[in-house]
């Protein structure tokens, strides 16, 4: 019940490791910065919080987990995903439909994309990092992505996957896809 709730200021140096379930819920902020030494985001972090637009995740960051509808329902535009971040859990960006940039450092450990991770977002292109061997069921769906290419590490690409993506012109599979 975070309604009046307009600013959080968490120092660059804290020794915050874990932003719990719920914890903004609701809340109005309109921009977050992720101290380093967060390693999990939890469920619904951050869900529905309307006028959430920035967060500022540092290319340090020893994020390892965005679970459940962390992000869900914010208007955040861009993200940037740790190189340390190993899973996007079911719904993290969700309904987040003024996202449209996601960006992913060369070096990713990016593994797992999940269930409606990033489901009915503004995301028009989207460079998924090599290592990520699958990617869930609607994950994309009802996205503005126009190109796509399949890294060969994706073992399994779900059902549904890019369903709705009515710009989507190219896909690219690599010959030696683990498909």
């Amino acid at each position: 019940n975070c309604e009046n709730l307009t600013k959080v200021e968490i120092p660059t140096n804290s020794n915050l490791q874990t932003i719990e379930d719920y914890a903004f819920l609701y809340s109005h902020i309109n921009e977050i910065y992720i101290p380093s030494k967060v390693s999990k985001i939890c469920e619904s972090t951050f869900s529905n919080c309307s006028c959430l637009e920035k967060v500022i995740i540092q290319p340090d960051s020893n994020l390892q987990t965005i679970e459940s509808d962390a992000f869900k329902s914010t208007n955040i535009i861009e993200i940037y995903i740790p190189s340390k971040v190993s899973k996007i859990c079911r719904g993290a960006f969700q309904y987040c439909s003024n996202l449209s940039k996601v960006i992913f450092p060369t070096n990713s450990n990016l593994q797992t994309i999940e269930i409606f991770a990033f489901y009915k977002t503004n995301i028009k292109e989207i460079h998924i990092p090599s290592t990520v061997s699958e990617i869930g069921e609607y994950a994309f769906s009802d996205s503005k992505i126009k190109n796509l290419i399949i890294p060969s590490k994706v073992a399994i690409l779900s059902k549904c996957a890019f369903f709705n993506c009515t710009n989507l012109k190219i896909v690219e599979i690599s010959e030696d896809s683990k498909l």
